[in-house]
């Protein structure tokens, strides 16, 4: 009896014995053209080779996919971020209106000519305002100097020369200063603000009278020294902090701080502000329905229109506040003084950089007034009181004398 072979070499001889029968069925001539087809067959590609291209939108979900000419489809993306065909046409037909709304209510600045958006009527400017001096008021109530103080007198004197010889109104005397000061609450009390009433209309502003000869400027000074400041509020609110009367250092000095916040009413630039926001608030949601980041919007916005507008607005008021003070026989020469000694107050020159500021440079500001300063000198050449200039500041002088003003008042 022989011994049985292993299960996997009985395998082995059971697949030779199949293949052997298998290539004895099969003719002669078979075998090697399969063999020769196999060895000489090529590798196909169904498609042609890609490279890498450069495309200017991102075929993501959130970005606009090629159309037939390799372009991306603008319209199936604002289709597809915006929520379907007719929230397309909504948008297109809001952005249609708010553009002719906008083109509607663009004017033209009297003293410059310089074209700009403002839809704030003066009744609504004008409450605001006067929300923001009862405010203001309440906030500084303790530091109030009282109407009857020198620094007080001499402020008002300033104000009343630039606000009367350009007719913008009359200035309020020591003793109507008093009663008015009399009816201001001592902590709040001012009321709230509505916005809604002062940017969509209804404010109680309307009752006022409008800006111009019938204005009744109110000045009030705060004795805080360490505040380089002041404004001046819609309807005739000149607020003055103590600390820029040394860097004002005289009654020239000082007019040309005034000259610059009036001049700011005079051309309405808190309404032009007030418009401003309105337009920053549409573009951005548009910005944003778009795709856009919040933050990278806001930054765009803030330097392409909010920062460019407000140094614009103050350079205007440079403008229109040296013409001011000059048609107020005021010295406008003193005005590149003034700024450099705001310069020397805060600490140097300073850059001559402002893209970050809402205010120019003093640098810029200071070449700025020099160029205007051959016409700033015909006006107060050609003003009632530009013959006897030099005997009108001798006259204040002896008045007042230099010495004692310096040290005593500013």
């Amino acid at each position: 009896m022989s011994a049985r072979p292993p299960p996997g070499l009985m395998f082995a001889r059971l697949a030779t014995t199949a293949f052997s029968g298998i290539r004895a069925t099969l003719p002669r001539n078979t075998l090697p053209p399969l063999r020769q087809n196999l060895a000489s067959r090529t590798i196909h590609r169904s498609t042609a080779a890609r490279f890498p291209k450069y495309e200017r939108f991102p075929t993501g979900s959130g970005s606009p996919s090629p159309g037939p000419s390799g372009r991306p489809d603008l319209w199936s993306y604002l289709r597809r971020r915006l929520g379907g065909d007719r929230a397309v046409y909504v948008y297109g037909i809001g952005i249609g209106g708010a553009g002719i709304y906008y083109v509607t209510h663009l004017e033209r600045v009297p003293e410059t000519g310089r074209l700009r958006f403002i839809d704030v009527d003066e009744a609504q400017e004008r409450e605001l305002g006067r929300q923001t001096q009862l405010q203001t008021l309440s906030e500084y109530s303790t530091a109030l100097l009282p109407p009857n103080h020198p620094v007080s007198k001499r402020v008002r004197q300033v104000a009343t020369r630039i606000i009367e010889s350009s007719g913008l109104g009359r200035v309020k005397t020591g003793g109507e200063m008093s009663a008015v000061e009399g009816k201001v609450p001592a902590f709040g009390g001012g009321g709230e603000v509505d916005m809604g009433e002062i940017f969509m209309g209804g404010a109680d502003g309307g009752k006022e009278v409008r800006e111009g000869k019938e204005t009744e400027w109110e000045v009030y000074v705060i004795d805080d020294r360490k505040t380089k400041n002041a404004f001046v509020l819609p309807g005739g609110k000149i607020f003055v902090f103590t600390g820029i009367l040394p860097v004002s250092a005289n009654d020239d000095g000082l007019a040309t701080v005034l000259g610059h916040e009036v001049a700011h009413q005079v051309a309405r630039h808190p309404a032009e502000r007030m418009s401003s926001m309105k337009v920053l608030f549409a573009l951005g949601f548009i910005l944003e329905s778009l795709g856009l980041d919040v933050g990278f919007t806001r930054l765009l916005l803030t330097f392409m229109l909010q920062l460019p507008n407000s140094r614009k607005n103050e350079s205007e008021a440079d403008f229109i506040g040296l013409r001011l003070m000059s048609k107020a026989c005021f010295n406008p020469s003193e005005s590149t003084k003034m700024w450099q000694r705001m310069s020397e107050s805060e600490g140097g020159k300073g850059l001559n950089v402002d893209f970050l500021s809402t205010h120019p440079a003093n640098q810029k500001r200071i070449k700025q007034l020099e160029k205007w300063m051959p016409e700033a000198l015909s006006i107060r050449a050609a003003s009632p009181c530009g013959q006897t200039t030099s005997q009108f500041g001798g006259f204040l002088d002896a008045i007042n004398p230099v010495g004692t003003y310096s040290q005593s008042i500013w």
